[in-house]
């Protein structure tokens, strides 16, 4: 794949902002879903088995997919990932058709209490070096691959794994960055969900609007209104 590769498909711009864009069946598109449905063949929920149209947004997030395809994307040299929760918040006005769908984000959470996706959740924690958490715990850039289990994956160490603790995430509330770039919680910019146990490993996916869930545990379920969001800190040169 071209390093040079620069973003396209459904974009808004902001001057001010790097460019966030659907992943499209295009160049890029085709390689994506080509190495992913290669490295998860025959997995329900993970292999893609519907066709798109040239250009058409990749419908369909959920967790393996999205991190699947950050995993290519890193192993491919590019320097365009899926969105992080971060700049989900930050450039939350560049994101396209953001009241009519929802994207997985690159992360997914850690509550410190057992419960939904245990397994994952104590692999999770093991890839990570802990054995416990007592505050809820985001975790980025994890690899997945096929795993003999009812989801068909599990979660593999890569070079890009970033843990952050996130006291935010144990009530309903708003957040917004601070200073420093970290979420905190806040009386403005963007609503966050999360279940009432407070446990397992969850999803952190935007909903519809502009609301980010952490209370979703069905980490492989996807419907038609899914779009995998992709940030690049260059546009097109056309």
């Amino acid at each position: 794949m071209d390093p040079n590769y620069r973003l396209n498909g459904n974009l808004i711009q902001r001057v001010e902002a790097p460019v966030i864009g659907n992943l499209v069946n295009d160049e890029l598109g085709k390689l994506v879903l080509a190495k992913l449905n290669e490295r998860f063949k025959g997995v329900p929920n993970i292999e893609f088995t519907r066709e798109f149209k040239k250009d058409q947004p990749i419908t369909h997030s959920n967790v393996p997919r999205v991190l699947a395809i950050d995993q290519i994307l890193k192993e491919e040299g590019l320097d365009i990932h899926v969105l992080s929760l971060e700049e989900v918040v930050r450039y939350q006005n560049a994101i396209p058709e953001r009241g009519t769908t929802y994207s997985d984000t690159n992360s997914v959470i850690i509550y410190p209490k057992e419960g939904s996706n245990e397994d994952l959740r104590q692999k999770a924690l093991q890839l990570v070096g802990k054995s416990f958490t007592e505050v809820p715990l985001v975790v980025s850039g994890l690899g997945v691959e096929r795993a003999d289990n009812n989801l068909g994956f599990t979660f593999t160490q890569t070079d890009h794994v970033l843990v952050r603790e996130a006291p935010y995430l144990t009530k309903d509330c708003m957040v917004a960055l601070n200073e420093d770039g970290k979420l905190v919680e806040s009386d403005q910019d963007v609503s966050v969900w999360i279940p009432s146990d407070q446990s397992g490993l969850r999803r952190l996916a935007r909903s519809r609007g502009l609301v980010v869930s952490s209370s979703s545990d069905g980490l492989a379920v996807s419907d038609d209104c899914g779009r995998v969001q992709l940030f690049s800190a260059r546009g097109r040169s056309d």
